[in-house]
């Protein structure tokens, strides 16, 4: 579980930014990082891209892919996030 966290605390703003507001290009397998994906690209959307909303909103993805490391389809997930790294 710790190496999970290591890995999540590590992805960058920017690629969970593009996520949240990008949500429709990828194929998403754990139906929660759909949910919280439109509500969050909403809230930033609502407070016009906000750099505070915008932090708090990529805190709240990692807090998910953190709370949900054990099931198989969030790690699908967040080895999709990974995958945008460069």
């Amino acid at each position: 579980m710790t190496q999970y966290s290591e890995t999540i605390d590590s992805i960058p703003d920017d690629i969970l930014l593009h996520v949240i507001c990008n949500p429709n290009e990828f194929a998403w397998s754990f139906l929660a990082m759909k949910i919280i994906l439109t509500r969050l690209n909403l809230k930033i959307n609502m407070h016009d891209r906000d750099k505070t909303v915008i932090q708090e909103c990529c805190n709240e993805l990692r807090n998910l892919l953190k709370k949900s490391a054990n099931v198989p389809n969030s790690r699908n997930d967040l080895n999709l996030i990974i995958s945008l790294i460069k």
